[in-house]
């Protein structure tokens, strides 16, 4: 199955010359996208989250403006969304509806004061990182604590952190590349791809944008490859199937279908 996904991605690389504008989502801003299996794209603006049909149908919406800004959202599972607000402490979890299933849950409360970045796993783990005190924890969804794991590399800086398929977790540092763990902190490997862009990595493949390029890397056979993408100004890009999401700097999401 992996091998078929990177032969999938090769073929949607290979015909980028050859793609063509589906659409633009229409009156869509975003700051940063995501997109969850089944192919449902969500954008996030500041304090909104908007969720998206894969052909760009305005769905749902959600805003909790007590909470402020949003600075991550986790899709794995679209029936238990997680939103994570750095600036109060705050986790939310939302169903398929963009509706709140649970009451907010304050992490302040937990006793966590300084978490950086938030996470939630398809395993129902919520993983949490604090950038001050340099450990990684991980709850079941009840909020227990599983494991607190110290994070012992100098001068470790992550931005990202990201679920992967395989219980896994990524975490991206801008200054020295890709830092991959287990599900409960164990520290795997690094994969050194420096770049302050915004990238995404899946159990076998790391990709960002540069320069109006997609580069991709297959790290778990040492390959890569870059190629041009159909337009210019993206910031970040996500591939769904055949068709690949855009996210310009003016804010506005583009379906490109291959």
């Amino acid at each position: 199955m992996k091998l078929f996904r990177f032969f999938v991605f090769c073929i949607i690389f290979s015909t980028f010359g050859s793609a063509f504008p589906q659409m633009q989502i229409p009156n869509a801003t975003a700051d940063f996208i995501k997109i969850d299996p089944y192919g449902n794209i969500y954008s996030v603006k500041e304090t909104q989250l908007s969720k998206f049909s894969p052909n760009g149908k305005l769905l749902f919406t959600f805003s909790d403006y007590k909470s402020g800004i949003i600075s991550s959202v986790d899709v794995f599972n679209p029936m238990k969304i997680m939103l994570f607000y750095q600036d109060v402490g705050k986790l939310i979890f939302l169903n398929e509806q963009l509706l709140p299933i649970t009451e907010p849950v304050s992490l302040y409360d937990a006793d966590y004061f300084t978490i950086f970045l938030a996470s939630y796993s398809a395993a129902n783990l919520i993983h949490l990182y604090d950038n001050a005190n340099k450990y990684l924890v991980t709850l079941d969804f009840n909020m227990r604590e599983i494991s607190k794991t110290p994070i012992n590399f100098p001068f470790f800086n992550p931005t990202k952190m990201i679920e992967l398929e395989e219980k896994s977790i990524a975490f991206h540092d801008p200054a020295k590349g890709i830092f991959l763990f287990d599900s409960f902190g164990t520290y795997n490997k690094l994969i050194p791809i420096i770049t302050s862009n915004s990238v995404e990595v899946t159990s076998e493949l790391i990709y960002y944008t540069h320069n109006d390029e997609i580069i991709i890397y297959d790290y778990k056979i040492l390959d890569s490859e870059t190629k041009h993408l159909p337009t210019s100004n993206v910031i970040q890009t996500l591939i769904y199937r055949n068709n690949i999401i855009l996210l310009l700097k003016n804010g506005t999401i583009w379906i490109y279908e291959l």
